[in-house]
């Protein structure tokens, strides 16, 4: 049995931490590229008051902020816990701030410094509200802070246990006074059902490696982490580090090949990352009763059809691989869960073309897409790895019991929290051209003759048309079969409740420059 404090999102045995990284892991915080251990976590929004007494309390709050090395020294710390069968929760208390674009305007004391930066990301200084409608959220449901710009900066705080974490958040609330409000204010836990979101998935199975940073496990593809994760160069999440080169015409570029610096819009950027927070309410009942009704209506397993919607089975075991049944044994096993491509599926017999898992990780799906140049060979992987994102995020709200009604459920969800270094070219462009085009993934067509083209419709659990929705080809048609039919979804299993975009400062950063001086 291992210790109850939660592990980061990669554990020890997973990272390669040796001395040859060019990561400077004593620089940036910790949630961006591993995760912070937490069985639960405190998320604190606040409006500064007092800008220059708040900039010495954050330069005194600054040993408080957690660093990528200290959450490496802390998974080591865990491994010798279980070394020495030791099953007491170990206090592991984490903590990293972010600051929109106004907030670090009242650090800048300049509202408007970004002028000054032509590559600051456009999505960032218009903050998520501006956002909204192109992603299709509606603000008219989101939390009252969130829709009216008032929000400067977040304390994301970790910890084994809710009461331990919150005192810690209350401790650091203290130290900063009356030169802050706090506008708003949510803890997420880990679920009974670990690493389940409350659909009952296991979730952040195809979460990418970094290079120079997560271990080479795959003994057939010295390119991934474990088989299946796909390695990522490091400024596609962090500032000043090289980043995916996208496809061009002609070919030659692949998802390994490495490109340029990622450099910084600001020198005092360096080591820090954009963070997307978004509250996503999950209406479970609703979900169940669409899958139950639906599959009735079908006239298939609705446990199948849910799974469809997914991409995976509850226990995480890939369709890709797993077509036709669960295999809780697969899906447990970090060594093969996630250890396939989709090129494999080129009709999608095994898994949708609109799951939720192809359409926002579509993998090798588009490569050779026709009428696009830059796709051919490994071009179309290789555009796709330029659109990574670094998850992080955490379950909230009680778990589904008798005092939930459809139509009255209680509040409950996904704390999502994501890393990249554009917002534009990476959260937005998975949320708007990806998860919300009915048209993606494009370029397939059913088999046999005439080539008649799909259209694999929105992805059914986070996609977003500000209406009704549609999926193509729910019906498994595996090994062989013709059953397509188009299944119309009229409600959201999914709903956005609040979001915000954060700039996550390096630790350096909080302690020298223009943000604290």
């Amino acid at each position: 049995m291992k210790p109850q404090a939660e592990e980061g999102n990669m554990a020890l045995q997973h990272l390669d931490t040796g001395d040859n990284s060019n990561i400077d892991l004593g620089d940036i915080q910790g949630d961006i590229l591993i995760g912070l251990q937490k069985d639960a976590q405190v998320f604190v929004f606040f409006k500064i008051d007092d800008i220059p007494t708040f900039k010495k309390k954050l330069t005194a709050l600054r040993p408080l902020i957690t660093s990528t090395k200290t959450v490496i020294d802390r998974e080591r710390q865990i491994g010798d816990a279980k070394a020495a069968s030791n099953h007491s929760r170990l206090p592991l208390f984490g903590c990293n701030v972010g600051f929109t674009y106004p907030g670090l305007g009242k650090l800048m004391g300049n509202p408007n410094f970004g002028d000054a930066a032509p590559t600051l990301d456009p999505s960032f200084k218009g903050g998520a509200k501006a956002s909204a409608a192109t992603l299709k959220d509606d603000t008219s449901v989101w939390k009252v802070p969130f829709t009216n710009g008032s929000i400067d900066g977040v304390f994301l705080v970790t910890g084994p246990g809710l009461a331990g974490t919150r005192a810690h958040a209350d401790a650091i609330i203290a130290e900063l006074d009356d030169t802050v409000t706090i506008l708003y204010d949510e803890h997420g836990q880990t679920r009974p059902q670990r690493g389940h979101e409350h659909f009952g998935f296991l979730d952040g199975v195809s979460q990418p490696g970094v290079r120079g940073l997560t271990k080479r496990e795959n003994p057939l593809d010295k390119e991934q982490g474990l088989p299946g994760q796909d390695l990522i160069h490091p400024g596609e999440f962090v500032f000043g580090y090289p980043g995916q080169v996208p496809p061009v015409a002609g070919g030659g570029i692949t998802k390994e090949t490495i490109g340029d610096i990622v450099a910084p819009p600001f020198p005092w950027m360096l080591n820090g990352s954009y963070m997307v927070f978004r509250r996503l309410e999950q209406k479970v009942l609703t979900f169940r009763d669409f899958v139950e009704t639906e599959a009735a209506t079908l006239q298939m397993d609705s446990g199948m059809l849910a799974a469809r919607m997914v991409g995976r089975w509850p226990s995480g075991a890939p369709l890709s691989l797993a077509p036709l049944q669960d295999d809780p044994a697969l899906g447990g096993d970090k060594m093969a869960n996630n250890d396939f491509e989709f090129e494999q599926d080129p009709f999608q017999r095994r898994c949708p073309y609109a799951a939720h898992i192809r359409k926002t990780y579509p993998r090798d799906d588009l490569n050779d897409a026709p009428g696009i140049p830059a796709l051919a060979g490994e071009g179309g992987e290789a555009s796709v790895q330029t659109r990574r994102l670094r998850r992080a995020g955490i379950p909230f709200g009680p778990e589904v019991s008798d005092d939930d009604t459809l139509g009255a459920e209680q509040s409950r969800g996904l704390m999502f929290v994501c890393y990249q270094t554009s917002i534009v070219e990476q959260f937005e462009f998975v949320q708007q051209s990806w998860a919300n085009n009915p048209d993606f993934v494009f370029g397939k067509v059913r088999p046999g003759p005439g080539g008649v083209a799909v259209h694999p419709g929105h992805d059914p659990i986070i996609g977003q048309a500000g209406g009704p929705r549609h999926m193509d080809e729910p019906i498994p048609n595996y090994p062989i079969g013709s059953k397509h039919k188009t299944m119309d979804i009229p409600q959201q299993f999914i709903i956005s409740t609040a979001a915000g975009y954060f700039f996550m400062p390096s630790l350096n950063a909080l302690l020298s420059g223009p943000l604290v001086s």
